[in-house]
């Protein structure tokens, strides 16, 4: 990976038991995996002689375990939590703009007013706002000199920022009860998945009324506007 560049980063499912952490706890997870040439899993033939094949000499696991135990140091050593709010609320924008397309048919198949897809873009823009405007005022003046306070201060908005996306409620459009209204395991694939899965569920089943999706909608809005407030703050 170029050192200005970003790995290929797909969303988290639960088949790395991450699931807990994300999806009820608001904790940040990362699913490392280095991709083989074998289709073999969970399977009476995934073992050593198998493996001797397909990695031999382990160069690439130490390739993999090399890279992880450099990101879990680059993670704990600073005193800065090195989250990207920036990146963060950019990733939330894309997931927004695949879907939007889903949701407008949505609206027009159950005849609901377009005003609430311009809502839902203007509180995604005060979201990127708050977002940079929380680097340029806290992460970007914070150095060497920063007393303890300030550095835990930053770091329990970034925090908090995360978890404000959790709700009470279940989230419809995923495979086991989930908190996190963001992104959730796949209904249809535990291994990967799935931005705004509740919304996503709403507009994609035929089924569905419009208090389906206003409902989803509207959660998404209210932990959008509890995240920009926490950036806020």
């Amino acid at each position: 990976v170029n050192s200005d560049a970003f790995p290929k980063m797909a969303l988290s499912g639960s088949g790395s038991d991450m699931y807990g952490f994300y999806c009820y706890a608001g904790v940040s997870v990362i699913n490392v995996n280095c991709a083989s040439y074998s289709d073999v899993y969970h399977s009476l033939y995934d073992e050593q002689h198998l493996f001797d094949i397909i990695d031999k000499d382990y160069k690439n696991l130490a390739k993999v375990s090399s890279s992880l135990a450099q990101l879990v140091v680059g993670m704990s050593e600073p005193a800065l939590v090195p989250g990207r709010i920036v990146e963060y609320g950019n990733r939330i924008q894309e997931w927004w703009d695949v879907l939007k397309p889903k949701v407008l048919q949505a609206f027009t198949r159950l005849e609901i007013e377009e005003e609430l897809i311009h809502i839902m873009d203007n509180t995604l823009f005060e979201l990127g706002k708050a977002a940079n405007d929380f680097k340029a005022e806290v992460t970007d003046k914070l150095n060497s000199d920063s007393t303890p306070l300030e550095m835990r201060r930053a770091n329990d908005m970034m925090m908090q920022f995360d978890r404000a996306f959790l709700v009470d409620a279940e989230i419809p459009g995923t495979m086991f009860y989930s908190k996190n209204i963001l992104v959730s395991p796949s209904s249809s694939n535990l291994y990967t998945g799935s931005g705004f899965p509740g919304l996503l569920q709403a507009v994609s089943t035929p089924t569905s009324t419009k208090d389906d999706v206003l409902i989803q909608l509207e959660r998404i809005r209210w932990a959008l506007n509890a995240a920009t407030a926490v950036l806020k703050s």
